[in-house]
């Protein structure tokens, strides 16, 4: 049963919460006049954009259209869903809620989780005070110093070190009330049964640097552990449980979910150094897969944030056939996919610190579309193909046959063109030639692909649905390319309502047809089913774009002075347009019937519009 708070404890916790102090939290703030501006936390900027207004308790950016109230600024930023970010709201007021009724089965597996969370939590605090201040943990301190990272570095990851014993682990969390029983359901320690039918228990990670893995809301969910020696496993997990699945997250997501928003693409890279070096040197939006190939679920977890992936991978050969597997799982996700090449070092970490940030930008600017990236990996691995304008026939056309199925993939039709016309260039053939050999039905095509018009057919159509689909998720962005007078009526009625000027109940007789603007039509549903006005009435909005509409149309300068006056101008404004629409689609009518023959008809339309104009006049 899904858990609900209650409508009125909702509405006393966001009339208690001051939005300009909890954004002041996240974002430096300056107060302009009735306002505050700052730099908007949800997309990259150097001029403020990012409005908050108190006197609303709203926010609004000019910059990239996102908005809302205290709720929705927490829900993005912190990545919370609704009840998460009324729990911690009500909290920091001092606010009871309600407890949720649980059946028997749920209460249980609560019980379950809240007792894993707090095992891994007291696991990450022995690790971690280890690493920082026990004797014991100095080959751990020697070995993050040797790769360059910081104390600070340390807590922000919660990194640790397990010292090389067989019970660190075991004893510490026994002292604190846990059984071995419990550590080995979790995956902190292995049991053993010994001679005569005994069991003991052993610390799973043993004399290892250990990578807390933490999810977005700061909780850790498993261990990576790296050896010091040349022992193996040379990196090792925290084993599947009920809850946790390495499969489903991220190393380093615990902070790369804001960076990956701001900088508006994630850096994918392999290791936990990795990730760490890249975001102490400013890259907050690098995450890694946790020692496994890429999977769609960790592909699913960053299309949260983003359409856009750079891999940055291993420069040795292992590395680059990652590259290309994980390149396929998120290209065939909708992504947007380059690959970055990292020469003479073999990941970013040692690039980083051999050329530095600078260089790392500028090589981040030249990374390559998956396409062409996999096209050079295919004339490095074949001699034959050193110069590829002098390779033979067949190697141009096993080229050709071995990217065909990629290119066939890319739905927009300029990006594939650019692809061939790449290939066109790259082995001296024509364009119509490389499209010919892209087309050919082979059997390695056939195979993959099946018939390829039709594909080719589908693919468009599918791309022209995600086209319309994107439009209207992100609406709330574009105007009409002219803003015509029933447009702003529309959104000036909006405003009275969301101000609570005029009630709703006055468009009763008005609303069939009224809209125009679907998201305006979308606004006014929700505000007929709300309680609510202002900022309350965005409360459980069907989408963000709808809140970000909302908030812009509340942040607009209007003079709403005379509010009644106001509503009745607007009405005859929009009734006007559509009277006007209406004579035009006459007139269209008219042409037509006159075109094929039909004056008596034709004759009787232009009675009628003489009517209208008449009635007009009076």
């Amino acid at each position: 049963m899904e858990y609900r708070i209650p409508e009125e404890i909702v509405e006393e916790v966001r009339l208690r919460s001051d939005i300009v102090e909890i954004i002041s939290e996240h974002v430096s703030l300056q107060r302009k006049g009735k306002n505050y501006l700052g730099l908007c936390p949800f997309h990259s900027e150097k001029t403020p954009s990012f409005t908050v207004t108190p006197e609303k308790q709203m926010f609004y950016c000019f910059g990239c259209h996102t908005g809302g109230n205290v709720f929705s600024f927490l829900m993005k930023k912190e990545n919370w869903n609704f009840v998460e970010t009324v729990r911690y709201l009500a909290q920091k007021q001092g606010i009871a809620l309600p407890e949720k009724e649980l059946s028997p089965r749920e209460k249980a597996h609560q019980t379950r989780r809240r007792r894993w969370e707090e095992i891994h939590d007291w696991a990450t605090g022995y690790f971690h005070e280890v690493l920082i201040q026990k004797p014991e943990g100095e080959p751990g301190r020697e070995y993050f110093r040797s790769r360059g990272i910081e104390l600070e570095t340390i807590k922000e990851f919660r990194l640790g070190y397990a010292p090389d014993r067989w019970d660190g682990l075991l004893q510490a969390l026994q002292s604190r009330g846990i059984s071995p029983e419990e550590l080995a359901q979790a995956g902190l320690v292995i049991e053993r049964e010994r001679s005569g039918g005994t069991t003991s228990y052993y610390d799973r990670f043993r004399n290892r640097v250990i990578f807390a893995i933490l999810d977005s809301r700061q909780r850790t969910v498993g261990f990576g552990g790296r050896v010091l020696d040349n022992s193996n496993p040379k990196y090792l997990n925290s084993p599947e449980t009920e809850f946790f699945n390495k499969g489903h997250h991220l190393y380093g997501m615990h902070r790369a979910y804001q960076g990956i928003r701001h900088h508006g693409f994630a850096l994918l890279a392999e290791g936990y150094m990795d990730v760490i070096a890249l975001q102490k040197n400013g890259f907050h939006n690098a995450v890694a897969s946790l020692g496994t190939a890429l999977t769609r679920e960790q592909g699913r977890l960053l299309k949260r944030y983003t359409d856009h992936v750079i891999i940055v991978f291993d420069s040795d050969q292992a590395g680059i056939q990652a590259a290309l597997r994980s390149g396929e799982i998120l290209r065939d996700m909708g992504f947007r996919v380059d690959i970055l090449n990292l020469p003479d070092a073999k990941d970013p970490d040692e690039f980083l610190k051999t050329s530095g940030v600078e260089v790392f930008k500028d090589s981040l600017a030249k990374a390559q579309p998956y396409v062409q990236f996999k096209y050079y990996t295919i004339i490095r691995s074949k001699p034959s193909l050193k110069d590829p304008l002098r390779a033979s026939a067949p190697d141009k056309a096993e080229i050709v046959r071995e990217l065909a199925p990629d290119i066939l993939k890319v739905s927009d039709p300029v990006e594939r063109e650019g692809y061939e016309r790449f290939l066109s260039l790259e082995l001296g053939l024509t364009l119509e030639n490389i499209q010919r050999g892209i087309l050919a039905k082979g059997p390695e095509t056939q195979e993959k692909l099946g018939n390829t018009e039709k594909n080719l057919q589908k693919q468009d159509k599918s791309a022209r649905k995600r086209d319309n689909i994107s439009r209207c998720a992100n609406k709330a962005q574009y105007e009409p390319a002219v803003v015509d007078g029933g447009y702003r009526a529309e959104r000036t009625i909006l405003r009275l309502l969301l101000e609570g000027l005029i009630p709703v109940s006055y468009l009763d007789d008005f609303d069939e047809g009224l809209w125009k603007d679907p998201l305006h039509k979308e606004i006014y549903n929700h505000l007929k089913k709300s309680q609510y006005t202002v900022d309350g009435a965005l409360l459980n909005m069907e989408s963000d774009t709808l809140e970000s509409k909302a908030a812009q149309i509340m942040l607009e300068e209007m003079d709403i002075s005379n509010p009644e006056i106001l509503f009745q101008d607007c009405l005859k404004t929009i009734q006007s347009q559509k009277e006007e629409a209406t004579l035009e689609e006459l007139e269209a009518r008219i042409i037509e019937l006159e075109k094929s023959g039909d004056l008596t008809g034709a004759m009787a339309l232009l009675e009628e519009i003489g009517e209208r104009l008449k009635s007009g006049e009076k």
